[in-house]
């Protein structure tokens, strides 16, 4: 018998979540309607509630998940569900969660610190951070419309971290670790320098997590800015279709710093 489609898209508002489909995402919503069926689940996650769902986002909880929740995520990911999970500055601490429980499984972890930009441009606050350079795998700028044609060879100059600029507010970093990959980092002038911001796991056969240290990003005072909304069709396209596959030598070796040395 064949498996029911998953046709919904779920925003999940039962942790306090800063940002839901109807407060701050209405933008992303309308985008997303389009194609899916949007949900709110305001109750306990349970695996029934998931069934039918393509996609499960949660974009600033403000409450720890119970050992249960994050055992039916975890299910829901094992069996073929695609998550995207979004925290914003000072991680966890701040944001009085749990989240990093269950992506540390899969190798990405959100870090309790805040991304700042440390020379003045375009935007008045040191946290609505503008990167420029900040593009680690060149499957991204490709999807995006954004790689030059021409024949690639061995002299080819690689990954472009320079093909996308976005605005990347009050968001902290990312620790990832293999088989994660990370695609998008701080770039050189934003401080934490060169660490990671956005990371993909596909699990084999399975499901795909996507982690954004920032849930400002997508939201409709943002999407709009510099090319927010291009790399939110891309990692849409990446957690919902299969016509983006990252390029394994960037996935393999990205140019940015995988964890803290302490």
């Amino acid at each position: 018998m064949d498996k029911e489609p998953r046709t919904t898209v779920i925003f999940n508002s039962s942790k306090r979540e800063l940002f839901t489909a109807n407060s701050g995402y209405k933008s992303l919503q309308k985008r997303l309607r389009a194609q899916w069926k949007i949900q709110s689940i305001k109750e306990e996650l349970t695996t029934e509630k998931l069934h039918g769902v393509k996609l499960w986002i949660t974009a600033g909880p403000r409450e720890k998940f119970t050992a249960a929740e994050l055992e039916v995520l975890k299910q829901y990911l094992n069996s073929g569900g695609n998550i995207l999970a979004m925290l914003g500055e000072g991680g966890e601490v701040k944001y009085d969660t749990n989240i990093n429980f269950l992506l540390e499984e899969f190798g990405i972890m959100v870090n309790s610190d805040t991304v700042v930009r440390n020379v003045y441009y375009k935007y008045f606050h040191p946290k609505e951070a503008l990167v420029s350079n900040g593009v680690l795998n060149r499957e991204i700028s490709r999807a995006a419309g954004k790689v030059v044609t021409g024949i690639i060879d061995d002299e080819s100059p690689g990954n472009n971290a320079q093909a996308l600029t976005f605005v990347y507010p009050y968001g902290a970093t990312l620790n990832v670790m293999k088989p994660a990959a990370a695609v998008l980092s701080t770039g050189s002038v934003c401080f934490p320098l060169n660490r990671p911001v956005l990371a993909l796991y596909q699990i084999p056969n399975a499901g795909k997590l996507a982690v954004m240290g920032s849930c400002h990003m997508f939201s409709d005072q943002y999407l709009d800015k510099e090319e927010n909304s291009k790399i939110m069709d891309v990692l849409f396209q990446w957690l919902m279709t299969d016509n983006i596959h990252l390029n394994q030598i960037d996935a393999e070796d990205p140019e940015c710093l995988i964890s803290y040395v302490y």
